[in-house]
């Protein structure tokens, strides 16, 4: 074709067509070249964004694997993205190609935040002497064996106010996640600042909060087109929010304790101190204090999944009961320390992440170097997606995986750690979620507290075997719709509530 008798303004469409394609005739080519997963035929421009459900992608990339198997290629824009859908996959990422496969795709958002170089999950692009740093310091102050010890009592305070406001709310319907969403967000403030931040009044002003941020880590145009990111106004004007609702929600109490803790006689240090102490600026420390308090929303969530599953499974709720029961201490209510000993409250805890993972794909990876991968060439700055939701359905590993079977999970070793790779709720390998011991402290207490004190029934004309557990994919595996429950305080309860708790002993 002869392109010299073009007039300017074919010439010139000419012309800015090429660039335009320039992108995509690069990743042709360089997809042939490279041995990849196999995959759906990926579109120029968008790639594979048509195959995706677009509101519930773990299931549509669940339907993927079962047609190219468990582990694919997609393309969505100029990212290249692969799925790992089984256990075999899964132990490649975690374990083999650990170190390889260890860094995170940071949006575009995060880029332009003040707190960038502070993060400890979804910010920190790759596994350095800063996030280390982080890492050890969080484990130390929050998760390790001692600090969890350090912090029973405020758990076990909290699990008493969550039942007292309960008991307020004898025979009326309650919304079962705010209240899981209070409590647990409580904890972790004051083992992070020591004080609430939630209350029964302002939860939903706290959960539409916890909700917005976490749409700020959804992926934009300029995360699967980088070459129009000086354009992207959008995601700026994002930033800006961003950035005042966590002034807004920290720089009271952040301000308060560079000034000084008046009561510093009567409390013991917390994490605020350690960062104040480590010479972190108040952005930093908004950061890292939200990144935690946003793993109440994955707490509460698996929380009011498993009251779905067992007030729809009345003979599973029946057997934790009895055994609750069984395990009383003298006469009260349950001590903390004896529920990691209650097998079928494991058990019904395993299950319930099996089926309803917090975070069905996990925190994508991303290859800080190019690396060979089961048989594949995976390109740097691939990102890596493990589909929880999969490996939790996986018919290979699971007799019977759409039923809600906890008894699966009696005289076995399968845990939840990130070492039994058909079962990964919190990730695995160096990227495993730093919170999970304390995460299933709080899920095994305030499950086993709810059973223990309450007799739970569905609202007037609700059957509990159609009760909806429809799934609503975001950052979080949430309800469609919440829980409704009516709590109604146990027969054996009613003549003394305060000393069938056991306020001391619980």
């Amino acid at each position: 074709m002869d392109i010299t008798g073009l007039d300017g303004a074919y010439y010139n469409y000419f012309l800015f067509s090429l660039v335009l394609l320039s992108p995509i005739l690069l990743l042709v080519f360089t997809q042939r070249k490279t041995r990849l997963p196999p995959g759906p035929f990926a579109w120029p421009v968008i790639g594979n964004l048509f195959d995706l459900d677009g509101k519930k992608p773990h299931i549509a990339l669940s339907r993927l694997a079962q047609s190219y198997g468990p582990l694919i290629s997609l393309r969505f824009g100029a990212r290249l993205v692969v799925v790992a859908s089984s256990p075999e996959a899964a132990r490649e990422i975690f374990m083999t190609h650990n170190r390889d496969l260890s860094g995170r795709h940071v949006v575009q958002l995060a880029k332009i935040l003040p707190q960038i170089d502070t993060s400890m999950i979804a910010m920190a692009a790759e596994c350095n002497e800063r996030w280390r740093f982080l890492r050890s310091t969080a484990h130390s102050e929050l998760f390790s064996a001692q600090a969890l010890e350090s912090f029973s009592q405020i758990r076990l305070d909290k699990a008493k106010e969550m039942l007292d406001f309960l008991a307020s709310k004898d025979g009326e319907v309650v919304k079962i996640s705010d209240i899981l969403l209070a409590t647990s967000a409580n904890i972790m403030s004051n083992a992070m600042v020591s004080q609430d931040i939630v209350s029964w009044k302002n939860i939903g002003e706290v959960r539409r909060c916890i909700r917005r941020l976490l749409e700020f880590g959804i992926p934009g145009l300029a995360d699967l087109f980088p070459a129009i990111g000086c354009l992207d106004f959008w995601t700026k004007q994002k930033a800006v929010e961003c950035t005042r609702i966590l002034r807004e929600t920290w720089i009271d109490i952040v301000s308060k304790r560079r000034g000084g803790r008046a009561d510093v006689a009567f409390c013991s240090r917390d994490f605020l101190d350690v960062l104040v102490e480590n010479s972190f600026d108040d952005y930093q420390i908004y950061n890292l204090l939200t990144e935690f308090l946003i793993s109440s929303e994955t707490i509460s969530t698996a929380i009011e999944w498993a009251m779905a599953e067992l007030t729809r499974n009345q003979e599973a709720s029946s057997k934790l009961l009895d055994e609750l029961m069984k395990y009383e201490i003298e006469g009260t209510a349950l001590s903390e320390k004896h529920l990691t000993q209650l097998p079928y409250l494991q058990a019904c805890i395993k299950e319930t992440l099996r089926l309803h993972p917090p975070t069905p794909l996990l925190v994508p990876r991303r290859a800080s170097q190019t690396c060979e991968f089961m048989n594949y060439n995976l390109p740097k700055d691939s990102l890596v997606v493990v589909n929880a939701y999969a490996l939790g359905r996986d018919e290979k590993s699971w007799e019977d995986p759409q039923g809600f079977k906890p008894e699966r999970f009696l005289g076995t070793s399968l845990d939840v750690k990130g070492t039994h790779y058909e079962l990964l709720p919190f990730g695995g390998g160096r990227r495993i979620c730093a919170g999970y011991p304390l995460a299933l402290k709080q899920i095994q207490l305030l499950l086993a507290s709810l059973v223990y004190a309450f007799d739970w029934l569905h609202p007037p004309g609700m059957e509990p075997t159609n009760l909806d557990m429809s799934e609503k994919f975001g950052f979080t595996l949430a309800r469609e719709n919440p829980l409704l429950l009516i709590p109604r305080i146990r027969n054996d309860m009613q003549k003394d509530w305060a000393e069938a708790l056991g306020l001391k002993k619980f």
